[in-house]
Formats: structure tokens, C-alpha cells, sequence
């Protein structure tokens, strides 16, 4: 069961794309490139990234993907992806009117200055995706059984995990559903504190096993 966190990328400077993306998979996560809005809206269509590295200038974009904007990706993310973290790498981010204008389109932005690096960009992407659940950690894009050494890597499980330490639930997708049912019978052969709840209309979340006080859980 291997199926790795998928990343959009929006960027419109191709060598700088191609960057972003090995940076994405040095994080052991599959990157979802998008050259424009308008690419990165025909992504959207028929993929679910669990987040989303975002550059709000597209000057150098063509043309015909600047009839969409930066601002219309993040409307679909926040409206249509749930279970997406933005993270707008840019840089123009400094400013609180250029924030301002990000929040109006997704409440939930958070943001990197890009002049701080690829480094440090990949150092946000491993906080942000990692940390441990009860018996469970996510380490560079995979679900690690701590006490046994077990991994699983499937996009369903980092999704799950890392919604529970914002103490969220997460709507999937039919296929994915059937994804955090076979997570699930793994955590049972592994002999896992976590169990996956099913909360009704596609909603899940991950807990603890009745018995458990959470040492070690999410923050």
C-alpha cells in the first residue's frame, strides 16, 4: 500500500519548478507541478494534494494561464480541498497587506519568504507534515509504528495523522475511504494504540484505543 502525499507546486519560473520539486521529494512526497492558475485549477479536477506550495507572482507565466489567478487556486483549495494546507512561498510575504489579500482567499494560508531558501522550505514542509500520534510518527512523508519499526506510506495515513494534531476530521474521497479501512487493518496487525474512526458522511479521524491517556499523542 504505497502511495506517497502528492504536493501541488505552483510556480511560474521552470527552473525554479524543478527545484521546488526535488525539494518535494527530498521530503519523500510526490510533487503535482503546475507552470499557472490555470494548470494548477485542471490539477485540482482530479487530484486530492494534502498540501500545496504556492508562488503568488506568475508574471512569467503565459498568457493564457494568467486568465485564472493565484487567488482563484486558493478559493478551489479552500472551498473543494479540505484537507490541503497552503503554504504560500513567495517572495512578497512579509508584508501584512500582501497577507491580507491571501486571507481573503483561504483563511487558513500560512506562508514562507522565499528568501529564506530551499532549506528552510523543506524544514516547514517536515514540520508541518510531521509528529507523532500516540504510538505513530510521520517521518518524510510515511506512517512509522515506533515501538515495532513498521512503516506504511500512503497519503491516507499522513492525511489522517497529521489532521488529528490540528484536532480535525477529514472528508475523503470514496477510494480513499476504502484507503483509511485497509490504514486501519494495518494499525490492527501492527498492534497499534491509534484505531480510525468513521464519523459519518466520509468524515474520519484517528484516536486512541479506549485505555490509552495519550502520552506521546498530538499536541
Amino acid at each position: 500500500m504505497i502511495a506517497p502525499p502528492e504536493v501541488l507546486v505552483l510556480e511560474d519560473d521552470g527552473p525554479e519548478l524543478r527545484a521546488l520539486e526535488r525539494v518535494i521529494r527530498d521530503a519523500r512526497l510526490e510533487p503535482i507541478p503546475a507552470s499557472g492558475p490555470r494548470q494548477a485549477l485542471a490539477r485540482l479536477a482530479n487530484r486530492d494534494p494534502l498540501l500545496a506550495v504556492i508562488d503568488l507572482d506568475m508574471s512569467l507565466a503565459p498568457a493564457t494561464e494568467r486568465r485564472a489567478s493565484v487567488h482563484d487556486v486558493l478559493r478551489r483549495l479552500h472551498s473543494h480541498h479540505l484537507n490541503c494546507i497552503p503554504l504560500v512561498y513567495s517572495g512578497g510575504v512579509d508584508t501584512i497587506d500582501e497577507q491580507a489579500r491571501v486571507y481573503e482567499s483561504h483563511p487558513h494560508a500560512l506562508f514562507q519568504s522565499k528568501r529564506h531558501g530551499q532549506a528552510r522550505l523543506l524544514e516547514r514542509i517536515e514540520g508541518l507534515l510531521g509528529g507523532r500520534v500516540g504510538d505513530l510518527a510521520i517521518r518524510r512523508g510515511t506512517v512509522v509504528h515506533l515501538p515495532s519499526g513498521a512503516t506504511m506510506s500512503h497519503r491516507v495515513g499522513v492525511t489522517l495523522l497529521t489532521a488529528r494534531r490540528a484536532n480535525r476530521s477529514v472528508l475523503l474521497r470514496d477510494s480513499d475511504a476504502r484507503a483509511a479501512r485497509r490504514f486501519q487493518d494495518w494499525l490492527d496487525a501492527v498492534g497499534s494504540c491509534v484505531l480510525v474512526r468513521a464519523l459519518g458522511g466520509r468524515h474520519y479521524q484517528v484516536a486512541l484505543r479506549p485505555g490509552h491517556d495519550g502520552a506521546g499523542g498530538a499536541p
